[in-house]
C-alpha cells in the first residue's frame, strides 16, 4: 500500500510539474507601455530595435496588464505608397455683372499648369444656368475655351451647397472666365472654386542602421554585394548609392540570405536618371546584390540605406492602465481577437503611445492562455505524456505482483 502511495505520489508530481512548465510562456523580452492619461484607443509603434525580435508574421507580441491579462490589438501597417486627393482652393478675383449685362466670374490659375477641370462650390438652387468657359494670360483678352455648358442639378441633399464639375479641353491660362448667358439673369451663388489634385506619397519609413557592405567585381561581368545588417530587420525598403559613369543602366538581381544559400527576391533596373530605389518586404540580417555589367566598367556601391516600413499595434488601454509589452517567442501562435471584427470601423488616427526599454522578460504568476494549434499541441502532450506514466507504473506494478511468495 505505501509502494502504491509512493507511485500516485510520483505521478501527481510528475503531471504537476509538467502541467506548471506551461504556467509561463515564453516571451523571452519586455519592454512597460507608457500610462494612459485617458481611456480610447491608443497607437505603439513597432521600432526596428523591438520588430527584430518577432517572428517575420509577427506572431509573437502581446500586451498584457500587470495580471497577465491579455489587452486585445489590431496589428497595422502604413502603405508604402498612397494616392489622396487633395483640394486646393482657386481664388475668386471678381463676380460681377459687365456692360453686355450677363455676370462673368474671372478665377485666377495659382497653380501655373494646365487644368481640365474646375469644381465650382454653388449654394443650392433648383435652377439651371447656361455658361461660357473662356480663358486670358493677362485678364484682359479673353479666348474661348468651351461654351453653351449647361449646369443643372445644382442641388444636394445633404450640405446647402453643390460641388459641380466643370470639364473643358487641357488649358494653361493663368485665368479663367464663367460667364452666365443671358442678360440681367440672376446668376447662382458660386462659394468657392479650386481644383482636385492627385498626390502620391510614400507612406512612413523609419531608418535601420547602417549595413556592412562589401563588393566583389568578377570576371564573369557581374559585380557581387554583401549587405549585412547587425540584426534581423524587417527590410521593406532600401535606396542605393552609386558611384559610376554619368549614365548608365543595368540590370540587377537582389537575394536575401547569404551568397552560398541566396533566396530570390526582386530584379529590377538601376538607372543614372532616377533614385535607384527597391521595394522589398523581408525579415533578414544579409541581402545580397548581384548587378549586370555586361562590357562596361563595374558601379561602385558607395552607399546602402534601408528602412522598415511603420508598423504599429492599436489597442484600447483604461486610463492609467499598467501593461506592458510581451515578446520575442518563436512557439507562439498569433492572437485570435474579437477586435478583429470591427478593424474597418475603428478610426487609425488614435494617439500615439511610446514604451520603454526592452528588457529581458520577468515571468509574471498569470498563466496566458494558449490559443489555437497551440492549446491542442499542449493537449496531446498531456495525454501522450500521461500514457507513457501510466504504462511505466502497470509495468511496475504487474512486477511487483509476479514477485509476492
Amino acid at each position: 500500500m505505501r509502494k502504491k502511495g509512493k507511485h500516485n505520489f510520483f505521478l501527481i508530481v510528475l503531471l504537476a510539474s509538467f502541467a506548471g512548465g506551461n504556467a509561463q510562456r515564453g516571451f523571452l523580452k519586455s519592454a512597460a507601455i507608457d500610462s494612459v492619461p485617458a481611456a480610447g484607443f491608443y497607437q505603439m509603434n513597432l521600432l526596428p530595435d523591438l520588430a527584430a525580435y518577432l517572428q517575420p508574421d509577427m506572431r509573437d507580441i502581446r500586451i498584457v496588464d500587470n495580471t497577465g491579462k491579455q489587452i486585445p490589438y489590431l496589428l497595422k501597417s502604413d502603405l508604402p505608397v498612397f494616392r489622396e486627393n487633395k483640394f486646393t482652393a482657386l481664388p475668386v478675383v471678381s463676380v460681377k455683372k459687365e456692360a453686355d449685362q450677363q455676370t462673368h466670374i474671372v478665377i485666377e490659375n495659382t497653380l501655373h499648369h494646365a487644368l481640365e477641370q474646375l469644381l465650382l462650390i454653388i449654394k443650392n438652387t433648383d435652377a439651371g444656368r447656361l455658361v461660357t468657359l473662356s480663358g486670358s494670360d493677362d485678364n484682359k483678352s479673353w479666348f474661348v475655351i468651351k461654351e453653351n455648358i449647361y449646369l443643372d442639378k445644382l442641388t444636394s441633399n445633404n450640405s446647402d451647397r453643390f460641388i459641380k464639375s466643370l470639364v473643358f479641353p487641357l488649358s494653361n491660362y493663368h485665368y479663367f472666365k464663367i460667364i452666365i448667358s443671358g442678360k440681367d439673369v440672376i446668376p447662382f451663388n458660386l462659394v468657392e472654386a479650386g481644383v482636385y489634385e492627385e498626390i502620391i506619397q510614400n507612406g512612413k519609413y523609419l531608418p535601420l542602421p547602417s549595413p556592412v557592405i562589401a563588393q566583389k567585381d568578377s570576371s564573369d561581368k557581374y559585380s557581387y554585394i554583401s549587405v549585412q545588417l547587425n540584426n534581423s530587420f524587417f527590410v521593406d525598403r532600401l535606396v542605393i548609392d552609386v558611384h559610376g559613369p554619368k549614365f548608365y543602366n543595368r540590370q540587377a538581381e537582389i537575394y536575401s540570405g547569404s551568397s552560398n544559400a541566396p533566396v530570390f527576391m526582386e530584379q529590377f533596373m538601376m538607372r543614372s536618371d532616377r533614385e535607384n530605389i527597391i521595394q522589398l518586404a523581408v525579415k533578414t540580417n544579409r541581402l545580397f546584390l548581384k548587378i549586370r555589367n555586361n562590357d562596361n566598367p563595374p558601379l561602385q556601391v558607395t552607399n546602402i540605406h534601408s528602412f522598415q516600413l511603420n508598423r504599429f499595434l492599436l489597442a484600447y488601454i483604461e486610463k492609467n492602465k499598467s501593461c506592458q509589452l510581451l515578446f520575442e517567442d518563436s512557439t507562439a501562435t498569433a492572437p485570435d481577437y474579437d477586435l478583429e471584427v470591427f478593424k474597418d470601423s475603428i478610426s487609425g488616427n488614435a494617439s500615439l503611445l511610446q514604451y520603454g526599454a526592452i528588457k529581458k522578460n520577468t515571468p509574471i504568476e498569470k498563466k496566458l492562455p494558449l490559443t489555437g494549434a497551440g492549446n491542442k499541441v499542449f493537449i496531446w502532450m498531456a495525454i501522450g505524456f500521461a500514457i507513457t506514466i501510466l504504462l511505466l507504473l502497470t509495468y511496475k506494478l504487474t512486477g511487483e505482483i509476479k514477485n509476492k511468495p
